[in-house]
């Protein structure tokens, strides 16, 4: 096979005969060595200016611009949906049955209640003023009011020989008294009382994840 680029070099040394078509067998002419070794050197340029692309190139380490690439730093923190950590990374296991909060600001933790006890099938109770205690009534408190009072005249019958008679009879009108009251406002003091309700499921669904940390 003709090696046209570095991708058709062979990593067995002695598959290697040829470069671009130029023999570099045992007994081949030097001149074809010399032509060859530029060959190499033209593959080497094609790779170097994207030209060709390497198939699978793996790195101990690289530098771009004086600035080491890693794809992820050591000490990154990441999101997994999975139970143990990838190759590589080491699960981080601070948190447990905690949600997770978007914040704009400074990153930090908070809170008290575990997310499957907030988010648990709850039923509310509690108390609640629903007894009035009676109010007695002031003068100012009562509605403006009069009362009746009825004048009774008495009329005595005259006597008749030995024996008095005195008949009676009784006559008379009805006379309103002055108003009284204010009709102003008046409160009544509550006592306490329970009450319950229906319960609310807010058991709500989730999807697991782990905290991981790039070694």
């Amino acid at each position: 096979m003709a090696k046209n680029s570095i991708r058709d070099y062979s990593k067995t040394a002695a598959s290697n005969t040829d470069v671009q078509s130029q023999n570099i067998d045992e007994g081949c002419s030097p001149a074809n060595i010399n032509n060859a070794i530029r060959e190499v050197m033209a593959d080497l340029a094609d790779v170097n200016d994207g030209t060709i692309s390497l198939v699978s190139p793996d790195f101990d380490a690289a530098t771009i611009n004086s600035v080491v690439i890693d794809a992820f730093p050591s000490g990154t923190k990441m999101l997994f949906n999975q139970t143990a950590a990838p190759t590589g990374w080491t699960k981080d296991t601070t948190h447990n049955d905690k949600a997770l909060r978007i914040t704009n600001g400074t990153v930090g933790t908070g809170g008290s209640v575990a997310f499957e006890t907030a988010f648990a099938s709850q039923t509310p109770a509690g108390t609640i003023t629903v007894n009035v205690a009676g109010h007695p009534l002031s003068l100012s408190e009562m509605p403006s009011h009069s009362h009746n009072m009825k004048q009774q005249t008495f009329n005595l019958g005259a006597s008749a020989g030995a024996q008095i008679s005195r008949p009676i009879s009784t006559s008379g009108s009805l006379h309103p008294t002055t108003s009284e009251g204010g009709g102003q406002a008046h409160t009544h003091t509550g006592s306490t009382g329970t009450f319950t309700g229906t319960a609310m499921n807010l058991d709500v669904q989730y999807v697991d994840i782990i905290i991981a940390a790039k070694d």
